[in-house]
């Protein structure tokens, strides 16, 4: 059939919504999963075809947070963000990223209360009175355009064109140095921003090949034309994050002319590895080459609060605080590829800053939130906040706050002036962690139980070294402790002199496990090091605070090294400092390893015990919060809640350890720590244990369990067997009758 165009007036298809999540990255994904998933109806908007933004096949960049790759201890990002890291090391053996992107968007579909809309563009927000009434969406592939109400709604988009459009306050470029007196600003403001990447893969293809650059790439004739940028590791896509142009332009206006000379850049670039130099890569062939650049850097929309660099470097723990980070405060040049200074100015935090929750909503739009990179900050505190993972935890975060918005009527705002408790604690209870808070549900009936178990472990460091390290720093080793009395701490030190050698040790306290900040002493002492390897006794004789970290510290000594083990007990931390700078603290970056400097504890500490699992919090910071059996013990080991008078319940939230040092993208497979097999029985008043749970080929970190209520005086988890470890490691138990 033939048909004559005509004028067509396009019918609006009216949608109807509590939550609208405006952008499908991983910040949008957590948001609308986090929301949709405690009750409100939610509808998730993204413009492209598939879920994930930077991480997504399109643009492939890894995602990163607070953890560094491995390098800070237990802070890898838990929550939704961990269930689908989760889901993904154990299906994608190759970290295929189209399997990244299904496992995103099956998330997404088995959530009832999601609809979710892709290539769809959110736009042209109906305002009223300071409220965002509806936006327009227009699905490309189908022509539709729906026009999207709700109570709520989270742009997460990235670059905000919902929230600009809505007239929402925003940021844009780099502050001046005097504005929040942030030492990394620049010394006046202006327009520029952090670039834009294209990344590339090359494939080893077994045999020579051949690469010609077409005539409108850019030339990189040697190695001096790209200062800093190191290549050596070609085949890895993550390398090439220096591949970066547009600060010095308008990342939003300037989008398709960035794209394009980042495509001449990105063919200069593999030219550059195939025929400039000899860098093995004679059988690499392209395999991918991006179109899609991905984006640092755009607008950053105004809460009422900017975080700022000092609220970062100083570790603020915000009264309102609903996430953290902890990667480094990571600022890349304007120029990015054309500057001839390094590619990336980075400060490394000394812990988790929180990131206050008046940071992820509107000052002068009521009823909008954000998540991701467009929250809060200024330019400098987006150089640590922009990280995928952190942009996920902030994600969950909103749609969190935007369900408890919907639930009792009332705007963001309101919720941070009277709710912002409820919030924190509703955050914990979804597996997310806020430094410093911890669990104080009412309803959680496992915090008025007593605990017990089959066992515990003991703290037990390495006793064979590795290797040893030089005495030519300060050098340092924290450790939980479980008893008041430290009698004292043995190191094994070698010294390499015919004569004995002094050494001089420090004691202090820190605020959580990997904390070397502190300059007060509770006690130094002064001994001597004979001549070979020895086990020397520092003899401290001090009360201190059980299931409180402490740390000691080894001052410089000439021919005296320290007793080095790959292998890292939890809850413990060596520590180093810049050799140039011996009271300036710097966490020793054993990236992606373990490590302890050899020590033994008088009286041995026990940090693991059953009491553990009610702690309030579900992960390693002032004492360890988990119970570990005794790893010598076979397999069953068991958990047990008791109660003075019989409870009703019939949901049990478990919380287990998948090694949060062990970083979950681009690995594949389970932890070794996490418990497999494992069952849960009750025992109701003066009878027998009753199972109610039986669990095999456990793979999650978290585990809810609902089965038909129950009268009992006692719950108990029994561990079958691990993924590999020789004990059950348990972090929390929660108990309720929902």
């Amino acid at each position: 059939m033939t048909f004559l165009p005509i004028f067509i007036v396009r019918k609006i298809i009216t949608q109807k919504y509590e939550v609208v999540v405006v952008g499908g990255g991983l910040a949008g994904v957590c948001a609308a999963i986090a929301s949709a998933r405690l009750g409100a109806k939610t509808a998730l908007i993204q413009d492209r075809p598939v879920l994930g933004g930077n991480s997504s096949s399109e643009i492939r960049v890894p995602v990163g947070g607070a953890c560094h790759g491995g390098e800070y201890r237990y802070s890898r990002e838990t929550g939704i963000i961990d269930e689908l890291l989760t889901e993904n090391a154990k299906r994608n053996p190759t970290n295929c990223r189209s399997l990244w992107d299904h496992v995103l968007w099956e998330a997404c579909k088995r959530e009832p209360n999601l609809d979710l809309y892709l290539n769809t563009v959110g736009k042209s927000p109906h305002v009223e009175n300071g409220f965002i009434k509806w936006i327009i969406g227009e699905q490309i592939t189908t022509e539709k355009v729906f026009r999207f109400h709700a109570l709520i709604f989270i742009d997460a988009s990235g670059d905000g064109r919902v929230a600009y459009e809505a007239g929402a306050e925003y940021r844009k470029g780099r502050e001046g140095r005097s504005e929040f007196g942030e030492s990394m600003a620049p010394e006046k403001p202006d327009s520029y921003t952090m670039g834009n990447t294209i990344t590339f893969l090359l494939k080893n293809v077994g045999k020579p090949v051949r690469f010609e650059a077409p005539d409108w790439a850019y030339k990189f004739l040697s190695d001096n034309d790209l200062p800093y940028r190191a290549h050596a590791h070609f085949y890895r896509n993550e390398t090439f994050w220096w591949i970066e142009y547009g600060g010095v332009k308008d990342t939003i206006a300037d989008a398709e002319e960035i794209r394009d000379e980042l495509i001449k850049i990105v063919y200069g670039v593999i030219d550059h590895i195939k025929n400039r130099g000899d860098h093995g890569a004679e059988t690499y062939a392209v395999d991918w080459i991006g179109v899609i650049p991905g984006k640092r850097e755009s607008r950053r929309f105004t809460g009422d609060y900017v975080l700022t660099q000092n609220d970062v470097v100083s570790l603020r723990q915000f009264s309102d605080a609903i996430a953290y980070t902890g990667w480094p405060i990571d600022i890349h040049p304007p120029e990015g590829i054309w500057s001839r200074e390094k590619p990336a100015l980075m400060l490394h935090l000394m812990g988790r800053p929180t990131i206050p929750f008046r940071c992820i909503y509107s000052k002068n739009i009521k009823n909008l939130m954000f998540a991701g990179r467009n929250i809060s900050v200024t330019h400098v505190a987006l150089g640590t906040t922009r990280l995928m993972a952190t942009c996920a935890i902030i994600g969950q975060a909103a749609g969190t706050a935007a369900y408890l918005c919907v639930k009792y009527g009332i705007t963001p705002r309101e919720l941070y002036q009277k709710r912002i408790k409820e919030l924190q604690q509703l955050l914990l209870k979804q597996d997310c962690y806020i430094p410093g808070i911890k669990n104080e549900d009412e309803k959680d009936l496992a915090l008025k139980a007593k605990v017990k178990a089959s066992s515990q472990a003991t703290l037990e460091p390495p006793e064979k070294p590795t290797k040893y390290e030089p005495l030519d720093r300060v050098r340092a080793q924290s450790f939980v402790v479980s008893e008041e009395l430290l009698e004292a701490v043995y190191v094994l030190l070698r010294n390499s002199d015919s004569s004995p050698k002094s050494i001089v040790a420090h004691l202090r306290k820190g605020e959580f496990i990997d904390d070397f900040r502190s300059k007060e002493d509770i006690k130094v002492v002064e001994t001597e090091v004979p001549p070979g390897e020895n086990w020397v006794e520092l003899f401290f004789e001090v009360e201190l605070e059980p299931n409180n970290p402490y740390w000691i510290m080894l001052e410089p000594s000439e021919s005296v090294s320290w007793a080095f083990s790959r292998e890292e007990p939890l809850g413990t931390q060596a520590g180093a400092w810049n050799r140039l700078n011996n009271f300036d603290p710097l966490v020793y970056a054993i990236k992606r390893h373990r490590g302890t400097y050899l020590f033994k504890l008088k009286p041995e500490s026990k940090p693991y015990g059953p009491e553990q699992v009610i702690s309030g919090q579900a992960r390693p910071e002032r004492a360890t919060n988990i119970w570990i059996s005794d790893p010598s013990e076979k397999f069953p080991q068991w958990i047990e809640l008791t109660w003075n008078q019989p409870v009703e319940f019939n949901t049990v939230y478990l919380t287990f350890d998948n090694n949060l040092d062990r970083p979950l993208w681009g690995y594949y497979g389970v932890a070794p720590e996490l418990v497999k097999d494992y069952r849960l029985l009750v025992k109701k008043e003066n009878r027998e244990w009753e199972e109610v749970t039986y669990v095999k080929n456990n793979y999650k970190r978290r585990r809810i369990h609902r089965f038909k209520r129950v009268r009992a005086e006692a719950l108990r988890l029994e561990v079958l067997s691990t993924n590999g470890d020789r004990s059950a490691r348990v972090y929390e138990i929660r108990v309720y009758n929902e």
